[in-house]
């Protein structure tokens, strides 16, 4: 069955959520988003789903949470619930970023460039990331750009940074359980370094270690296989729209640095 990448990371990340758990996504995030209404639907009913913090259980895909999207919300919150369930905790926070690197950090901030530093959209709360009982990181590129050795800003610390770990560093939650990209499954390893559990879309695995800013094993692990009820559970019911219908960015090479 053909799917795009979108529809793919939702149904793998969808697996990774748990009946009972409080999740917050960020402003811009219709995969995270899609993965938890398909979690509701088929093995989670008791989820809730804090969309950019203030959306409680959107009932309606949208592409972000901003003025004009009408995500179906049983509840709207303020900021001030927002600080307070970051200083509670919560079960599950989701971060994309500028940069992802081995051990789970995340760079939201800047990127030095030969043109000069390239901003990122930086972070309303980072403290989510430290409080939050785990983390999940997803992106939607894997390039050499996205996905490398050490950021270059740490806008949330992962497993490990600078040679310190996270008990070290006084951060007492698990932080991240699992990293999605287009093309793979990546979960922790003791050390806390990002190693593949499973392919999630065909292609040459020399061309997937080219495009991974860290080294991989010489072969692939199993490819991910999407049921077919997971498939019709989210084109029928949480995608009608095809919000996540666009088309696949190719699965090529790209082990170039940044311009």
């Amino acid at each position: 069955m053909e799917l795009t990448v979108r529809e793919r990371l939702s149904i793998a990340i969808a697996r990774e959520l748990k009946d009972g758990e409080v999740v917050l996504t960020g402003a811009a995030s219709a995969v995270p988003l899609a993965a938890c209404l398909l979690a509701q639907a088929r093995h989670a009913p008791g989820l809730t789903i804090l969309g950019a913090g203030v959306y409680v259980n959107p009932r309606r895909l949208v592409p972000e949470f901003t003025a004009g999207w009408d995500c179906a919300p049983v509840a709207i919150a303020d900021m001030s619930d927002v600080f307070a369930v970051t200083e509670l905790g919560l079960d599950v926070m989701f971060y994309g970023g500028l940069q992802i690197d081995r051990g789970g950090s995340v760079n939201l901030h800047y990127i030095p460039t030969a043109a000069g530093q390239l901003r990122g959209p930086g972070l309303a709360n980072s403290a989510l990331g430290h409080t939050a009982a785990r983390t999940i990181l997803y992106t939607e590129r894997h390039d050499r750009r996205t996905l490398v050795e050490a950021v270059d800003f740490a806008s949330v610390i992962g497993h490990h940074r600078a040679g310190r770990s996270r008990a070290e560093l006084g951060l007492p939650n698990a932080g991240p359980s699992a990293l999605f990209t287009p093309d793979v499954l990546f979960r922790p390893d003791p050390r806390g370094q990002f190693v593949p559990e499973r392919t999630l879309r065909p292609a040459p695995w020399d061309d997937v270690r080219a495009r991974t800013g860290w080294s991989l094993p010489a072969g692939p692990p199993e490819p991910f296989e999407a049921l077919a009820e997971e498939v019709a559970t989210l084109r029928r019911y949480i995608d009608p729209g095809r919000l996540l219908a666009a088309p696949n960015p190719p699965a090529t090479t790209d082990a170039g640095k940044h311009p």
